[in-house]
């Protein structure tokens, strides 16, 4: 038995839209393909992003520029970007890491912090870990924390 189709649209006016009209919106998928990935997901404890990465719908940056729509936030491709170390140096490395989050660059507000999740939390402890004004962006979670791995390689060295 296949369950009934969800009504999608039913959510496209929200003050922050769900994560999957930003899918529909983009024209990232189509409504059968959310719905299998809904129901994929139940049960199983896992993000509907990495539901839809595991099924070869979408790749990690597109789930992390959804994101980014979603939140109203920037996206930041941190493979084509530089990463300032004197900005990644207001942030602990381990704490960046948990956080799946790294301090940019400096620009005339303060701080621009890369986040895989930019939720209301994390960007409270990242406020009081930097004591900086923040703003942040959106980036792929294992592209931040390769740039975390790059810059920890080049302090040793």
């Amino acid at each position: 038995m296949t369950t009934p189709r969800l009504d999608h649209t039913f959510f496209e006016n929200e003050v922050r839209p769900h994560f999957g009209s930003v899918l529909l919106s983009a024209n990232l998928l189509r409504p059968e393909q959310l719905d299998h990935a809904l129901e994929m997901q139940r049960g199983s404890g896992k993000r509907i992003g990495q539901v839809l990465i595991e099924l070869g719908l979408l790749y990690e940056q597109d789930i992390a520029r959804a994101i980014a729509i979603q939140h109203d936030l920037p996206y930041i491709d941190l493979e084509a970007s530089s990463v300032d170390p004197r900005a990644a140096a207001k942030l602990h490395p381990d704490v960046g890491q948990s956080l799946e989050a790294i301090p940019v660059r400096f620009d005339a507000a303060g701080l621009v912090v890369a986040v895989s999740d930019p939720d209301r939390a994390s960007k409270e402890r990242l406020t009081a870990e930097t004591q900086c004004n923040l703003s942040l962006c959106v980036g792929e979670p294992l592209v931040i924390m390769n740039a975390w791995r790059r810059l920890l390689r080049g302090q040793r060295a």
